[in-house]
This record gives C-alpha cells, sequence and structure tokens, in this order.
C-alpha cells in the first residue's frame, strides 16, 4: 500500500499570520488533528492538535501567532512510497503527522493511526491467507 492511499481529507491550511485561537477554531470546524500553515502558497510549517493543547497547558495568548508554534521543516514523504517508509521516517523524526507529497507539492496529511491502521490492516489480510 502506497502512503498517498491513505489521504483522506483534503489539506486543510491557514496563512502563517493565524492565531493560536484561529488555528484551534479551523481544527474544530473542519474535524481536522493539524492544519498546514503557508506563506502565499509556500507551505511553512504544521500546526497539529498537541501543539495547540501544549500552548494552552503552557498559558499561552490565545493571540499568539501560530507560526510562533509551527514545527518545521516540514517533514514530507512522496505519495508514491510505501507506508511501512511512512511509519519508519515517523518513528525516526519522532512526529505523528506526515505531509504527502507529490511533486514536491503537497498533497495530503498522514497521522501515525493512519499509518499504523493501515499496516495493521495489512498484517491481517496476509495471515488471513
Amino acid at each position: 500500500m502506497i502512503v498517498k492511499q491513505l489521504i483522506s481529507k483534503e489539506i486543510v491550511r491557514v496563512g502563517k499570520d493565524a492565531t493560536l485561537r484561529e488555528v484551534a477554531k479551523v481544527m474544530r470546524e473542519k474535524d481536522v488533528s493539524s492544519v498546514l500553515l503557508t506563506d502565499g502558497d509556500e507551505a511553512v510549517g504544521i500546526v497539529t492538535e498537541r501543539d495547540v493543547t501544549g500552548a494552552v497547558a503552557e498559558g499561552l495568548d490565545y493571540n499568539t501567532p501560530a507560526e510562533r508554534l509551527a514545527k518545521r521543516p516540514l517533514i514530507t514523504i512522496e505519495g508514491e512510497r510505501n507506508v511501512y517508509e511512512a511509519l519508519e521516517l515517523m518513528g525516526q523524526k519522532r512526529i505523528r503527522h506526515l505531509v504527502v507529497t507529490e511533486g514536491g507539492k503537497p498533497v495530503g496529511i498522514v497521522s501515525l493511526r493512519e499509518v499504523a491502521n493501515a499496516i495493521g490492516l495489512m498484517m491481517a489480510e496476509e495471515n488471513r491467507y
């Protein structure tokens, strides 16, 4: 199975000038666990639920720029790579969200849970026969 097969939602993007509150609101409205932070058309970072909850726990002001929370540089994987490579990369980089690209352009985001579920299903299918 290749990584791009795991993409279930369109990427949700917010401008780098968005605030912590705006990012949290967008995540809730779009029902996503991460957003891509952009500067014009360029992806400059990713903000995840963990980043948001960490910022709240630290007492950061809700008007804190999302750019301050963003993980950089973006860790990406080409959509044609297999899910085992995605899992390995996520483990090496200690991340839970991976930006999927095609031709260097972001086309989706996959979570560790999605990758692990796919591998579990693949293993179950192998063991069935």
